[in-house]
């Protein structure tokens, strides 16, 4: 337990820290205002079309689902570029003698910002869907836990993508196009866009198995649509995703501390 408390103690420092930068939150919380306002008019527009009900979604869901959607890809850390930064100038090695996993402690200071931009973000959601759509229809409070467990996990497979990401710069040169391809798919295949139910049959079954599904998909799926089915499904392809990208994320770490090492870095 006394081997933890370094990182607990990073997450704290890392709340206090993030909590002094009031304007950056503003301006994140008016971003994520207009981006659901974008949302409510466009999809307004289409059910106006189409009818009441689109692919099981009514329009309090939809606009309930995108919120929290976008509320979990927007509550994410800066460590793709902080890493890559730190390894391309080779300040790296200044850090990895001391007495911890660097990559842990990347993951608690991370959570301390993101714990500041959730708590952020969760609020403006609650207030702009109940503004804009109303109370989520058939929501049951009792689901909250098994919904924020998901949420929580979603964003800890993201943080450890990113992290993968950032670890490639031990190797290339220029790596912000991974990031960016990343962001994509979990825009499109993570169904940040649109529900996965609405993509064809064929893409819709790839998608369900792949990691960007569980970052955004399953989580804003679960809460505006609970069932205990779904639920452990998510879980399991959750937990197994995780335990997958920090296996891969510390196996990539000591590849490339050892390349570093070999090249005197």
């Amino acid at each position: 337990m006394r081997s933890l408390n370094k990182y607990f103690y990073t997450f704290k420092i890392s709340i206090s820290n993030n909590l002094v930068y009031a304007w950056n939150l503003l301006a994140r919380t008016i971003f994520f205002v207009f981006i659901v306002f974008v949302m409510l008019l466009l999809w307004k527009n289409i059910y106006g079309q189409k009818g009441e009900i689109i692919a099981g979604f009514s329009l309090n869901q939809m606009i309930w689902y995108l919120t929290i959607a976008e509320m979990i890809s927007l509550s994410r850390s800066n460590i793709f570029s902080e890493v890559s930064e730190e390894v391309k100038k080779g300040n790296i090695a200044y850090t990895i003698n001391k007495p911890y996993s660097y990559v842990f402690y990347c993951f608690s200071n991370s959570m301390g910002e993101i714990a500041v931009r959730l708590l952020t973000n969760i609020i403006t959601a609650l207030v702009i869907g109940m503004i804009y759509v109303g109370p989520l229809t058939g929501f049951k409070v009792i689901h909250l836990p098994m919904v924020i467990i998901t949420v929580l996990l979603g964003i800890c497979i993201n943080f450890f993508i990113y992290m993968l990401l950032a670890l490639s710069a031990f190797w290339l040169e220029e790596n912000t196009a991974l990031t960016w391809i990343y962001s994509k798919l979990v825009f499109t295949l993570g169904g940040m866009l649109i529900p996965l139910e609405l993509f064809p049959d064929w893409l819709e079954k790839i998608s369900r198995h792949l990691p960007f599904a569980y970052v955004t998909y399953a989580p804003a799926k679960l809460a505006v649509a609970y069932s205990s089915s779904g639920f452990i499904n998510t879980l399991v392809y959750q937990l197994g995703y995780l335990g997958f990208f920090i296996a891969v994320s510390l196996l990539v770490f000591r590849r490339g501390v050892k390349a570093l090492n070999v090249n005197g870095g």
